[in-house]
C-alpha cells in the first residue's frame, strides 16, 4: 500500500512538473502521462474599428472580442494507429459560447483520419500555423479566429450588416475555393507529407449552406526548399451538390477551383498569388434572368518580417452574381497592415482596409459604395 501511494505521488509530481514547465515555454500547454497526452491551446483577440466611411456604414459594435479554447487529447499505442479527440470552445459577439469543433481522430504513418463537426481542409493538428491550402494572407493579423486575411471576415464585422452580407461570399474568391469555411459534420483525411507533397480530402453529407447538400473538398500542395527559401504551390477543389427542394428553384452543382503559389525568401519576405474560378456553377437555375459573368477572384499579397515586426498587404478583385437581383457584384479591396510581437504569446496589430463595391452592376441601393476603415487590436495566445 505504501509503495502504491509513493508511486501515485511520483506520478502526480511528474504531472505537476509538466504543467509548470509547459507554462513557462512558448507554444501550447502540453501535459503527458505515460502514453496519454493533452494539449491545451487558447487565444483572445480584441479588435476595434475606426473611421468607416459613411458609404460603408458601421457595424453594431466598434469593438469586439473573439476567443477560443482548444483541447486535444491523444492516446499512443505501441502497435497500430494512435487515437485522439479534439474539442474547440469559442466565443464571439455573434455567439457568446459555442462548440466550434468536436472531432475524433485516428493517427498513424499513413496519415490522419477525422470524423466530426469541423472545417474541411485545414490540416494543422495543433498550434496556429497557416492553413496549408491557402497561399495569400495578412501575416500581420491574428493567426486564428476571424482574421485580417482576404476571406478572414474580421474587417466585415465593422461594416454595415447589409453590406457585409453582400461582401462575404466575394471575399473568399481568390483566397480559397468556395465553401472552404463550411463547418458541418465531416469525414476528413490528411496524408503524411512525403517528398514535399501533402494531400487532403473531406466529405460532408449536409453542408451548412442551405443551397448545398453533399460537399466534397480536396487539395494537394507541394513544397520545394533551397538555401533559406521555400516555394509552396498547389490548389484545392470543392464540389457541392445543389439542393433540389420541392416547389423551389433548383441549384446548379458547385465546382470551385483554387490555385496559388507562395514564395518565401530568406525566411523574411513572403510573396503570394492565388486565384479562384467558379464559372457559372453553384447558382439558382433561372432561364428568365440575364446570364451573369463567370464567378472569379484573384489575390496578390506581400508580407515582410523583421525581428518582432511584420508589415504587409494584399490586393483583391472578385466578381460573382449577387443574391438580391440579377446581375454581377464586383469587389475591389486592398489592405495594408503591421504587427509587433512583444513576446511569443502577445501581438499588437493594425491595418487599413479599403473596399470599392459595385452592387449588381450598379443597380442596387448600395451601388458603388467605397471607403476604408482602420482596425487595431491585441492578440494573446497560449
Amino acid at each position: 500500500m505504501r509503495r502504491k501511494c509513493h508511486l501515485l505521488k511520483r506520478r502526480l509530481g511528474a504531472l505537476a512538473w509538466s504543467l509548470v514547465s509547459s507554462v513557462g515555454q512558448a507554444g501550447p500547454l502540453a501535459l503527458k502521462h505515460d502514453e496519454a497526452s493533452l494539449t491545451v491551446e487558447a487565444y483572445a483577440n480584441a479588435t476595434a474599428g475606426f473611421g468607416a466611411a459613411d458609404a460603408l456604414g458601421t457595424g453594431p459594435d466598434d469593438a469586439r472580442l473573439d476567443g477560443a479554447l482548444r483541447l486535444f487529447g491523444r492516446r499512443d499505442f505501441a502497435v497500430g494507429p494512435d487515437l485522439g479527440a479534439r474539442i474547440v470552445l469559442r466565443t464571439s459577439p455573434e455567439d457568446r459560447l459555442e462548440i466550434g469543433e468536436a472531432s475524433l481522430l485516428v493517427l498513424g504513418k499513413a496519415g490522419r483520419l477525422e470524423l466530426g463537426d469541423r472545417q474541411g481542409l485545414p490540416d494543422v493538428l495543433v498550434g496556429y500555423a497557416a492553413n496549408n491550402f491557402t497561399f495569400t494572407g495578412a501575416e500581420f493579423g491574428p493567426a486564428s479566429g476571424p482574421s485580417l486575411d482576404p476571406g478572414g471576415g474580421l474587417q466585415l464585422a465593422f461594416l454595415a450588416p447589409e453590406l457585409a452580407g453582400q461582401l462575404l461570399p466575394l471575399t473568399s474568391l481568390g483566397f480559397t475555393a468556395t465553401q472552404a469555411a463550411d463547418e458541418s459534420t465531416k469525414i476528413l483525411y490528411v496524408s503524411p507529407k512525403r517528398r514535399g507533397f501533402l494531400a487532403g480530402i473531406s466529405y460532408a453529407p449536409d453542408a451548412t449552406d442551405p443551397r448545398v447538400r453533399d460537399l466534397v473538398q480536396a487539395g494537394l500542395t507541394h513544397d520545394t526548399y533551397w538555401d533559406d527559401n521555400t516555394l509552396h504551390v498547389g490548389g484545392s477543389y470543392t464540389y457541392g451538390n445543389g439542393r433540389q427542394e420541392p416547389g423551389a428553384a433548383s441549384v446548379r452543382p458547385l465546382h470551385s477551383i483554387n490555385a496559388g503559389a507562395t514564395l518565401v525568401l530568406d525566411y523574411d519576405l513572403q510573396i503570394g498569388l492565388s486565384v479562384t474560378w467558379d464559372g457559372s456553377t453553384g447558382r439558382v437555375r433561372n432561364a428568365e434572368a440575364p446570364s451573369p459573368a463567370a464567378a472569379f477572384g484573384a489575390v496578390g499579397s506581400v508580407n515582410y518580417n523583421r525581428g518582432p515586426w511584420t508589415v504587409g498587404g494584399y490586393l483583391q478583385w472578385a466578381r460573382a452574381e449577387g443574391d438580391d437581383a440579377p446581375g454581377n457584384d464586383e469587389l475591389r479591396a486592398g489592405e495594408i497592415g503591421f504587427s509587433y510581437r512583444t513576446s511569443t504569446r502577445l501581438r499588437l496589430y493594425g491595418a487599413w482596409y479599403y473596399v470599392d463595391f459595385s452592387d449588381e452592376g450598379g443597380s442596387g441601393a448600395l451601388a458603388g459604395p467605397s471607403g476604408g476603415i482602420f482596425l487595431a487590436g491585441l492578440r494573446a495566445a497560449l
